[in-house]
């Protein structure tokens, strides 16, 4: 590890960031220093340097941004200036964001509950389901903590979010007495390893997210309001600009109340609940192979 990559991630650590935010900027730093060599003070051109070999490379332009970050934060570490630079936004239908279907998910936790998956994967395949947890929200150091004889979870928020208590429905309560939480890497592995036993293809850039963004689709599609999803989901309220955003910062959270409503239309709540044998399920995406003959549902 290169001194300059050191210092990029410690300052990340002093400051609160996770090790695995601090992890990627020190990889950032280091590719920056292999391109344009170790120096006490760098100037435009080695920026421009490094922006056409990230182009060389085919990085996206969101990626591109993404990696700017961290040499932002040498310059302030070695006290130069970073330049102006003026490049063209990046469209949102450039960025990828991958998604489960809801089929895929709901074999996820068919095919785990018959037997595909053991104690701990089915615990972090409910909270993510349910919930929608982020992977820094599952992992250490701010593990969710759950107690299971108030029925609550609290759950240490990311990007800006407040501490927010979860309600625990009775679905999913017996799995999350085996919950244990995992390093950040790890649990990325994890979700590899789900995927490969229930029997569902992932590709790049496929993990954690996934699910969440399927969860946030489906409760979109409910008739439940855009207010009560986006505090279910632990977005902050400053996230959200204009006067719906001052709206939201007036409005009183309960978050039992959020739950609740929630839990009346979630979309995958109801597969974790008793089952009864049905017909063999078809699921988009799933290797004929894998498919079982007979499976579980509600």
């Amino acid at each position: 590890m290169s001194e300059l990559a050191l210092r990029v991630k410690k300052d990340l650590l002093a400051r609160g960031k996770t090790g695995g935010c601090a992890q990627h900027w020190q990889t950032w730093t280091e590719r920056f220093e292999s391109v344009c060599g170790t120096k006490a003070e760098y100037a435009r051109d080695d920026v421009i340097n490094y922006l056409d070999w990230c182009r060389e490379q085919g990085f996206s332009q969101l990626s591109i941004e993404t990696m700017l970050r961290p040499i932002r934060l040498v310059a302030q570490i070695q006290g130069w200036t970073f330049p102006k630079l003026s490049m063209k936004k990046a469209r949102d239908s450039e960025i990828y964001r991958p998604m489960l279907s809801k089929e895929d998910v709901a074999k996820a936790i068919l095919v785990g509950r018959e037997g595909a998956l053991v104690g701990k994967e089915l615990a972090l395949l409910a909270l993510s389901t349910i919930y929608g947890l982020r992977r820094e929200e599952m992992s250490l150091p701010d593990a969710p903590v759950v107690d299971l004889e108030k029925g609550t979870m609290r759950v240490n928020t990311v990007k800006g979010g407040e501490v927010v208590t979860h309600l625990i429905p009775d679905e999913i309560r017996g799995y999350l007495s085996e919950y244990e939480a995992f390093s950040y890497g790890y649990t990325a592995q994890l979700y590899r390893e789900i995927m490969c036993r229930v029997g569902i293809r992932y590709g790049w850039r496929y993990g954690w997210h996934t699910i969440r963004r399927t969860l946030v689709t489906e409760l979109l599609l409910r008739e439940i309001s855009s207010v009560t999803v986006h505090r279910f989901m632990r977005w902050s309220d400053g996230s959200i600009k204009g006067n719906f955003g001052v709206m939201m910062m007036y409005a009183k959270k309960d978050q039992a109340r959020i739950d609740s409503e929630i839990f009346k239309v979630h979309p995958f709540l109801k597969y974790w609940q008793q089952r009864r044998k049905v017909s063999k399920l078809t699921c988009r995406n799933c290797p004929s192979e894998a498919e079982r003959n007979e499976v579980y549902m509600v």
